[in-house]
């Protein structure tokens, strides 16, 4: 069962906002994911869609154009993205469909607008 909810961001600096900033929480598989936008949600159920990984090696020239001639100095080497610190188990088949149709109801939840705050949705 996946729980799928939508929770207003705290701010721990004591300044106000005008603009509702939330995260869109999916708990699955052991698992809580957290998504600030919906676009990064589309990410994550692209990288999820794929049953073989891609390489983690990025070219040198994609990153420089990405990040400027002095990328070196802004990106280590041991730097992870955000798909090489998940759980390997994750990954396996079962738990990749578990995964991937729970992130697929988030993202239509979210697309309509019925993920409330106090509202949790159950698969």
């Amino acid at each position: 069962m996946a729980r799928i909810s939508k929770l207003p961001v705290e701010r721990h600096d004591g300044k106000a906002s005008l603009v509702p900033e939330h995260v869109i929480v999916v708990r699955v598989a052991s698992f809580v994911f957290r998504f600030e936008s919906v676009e990064r949600l589309r990410e994550c159920i692209k990288y999820y869609e794929n049953k073989t990984r891609p390489s983690s090696r990025i070219a040198a020239r994609t990153l420089a154009a990405e990040l400027g001639e002095h990328w070196r100095e802004q990106r280590g080497w041991e730097v992870e993205r955000w798909f090489e610190r998940l759980p390997m188990y994750l990954l396996e088949d079962p738990k990749r469909q578990k995964v991937l149709k729970a992130l697929s109801r988030a993202l239509a939840l979210a697309e309509s607008g019925n993920c409330n705050s106090n509202k949790r949705r159950h698969q």
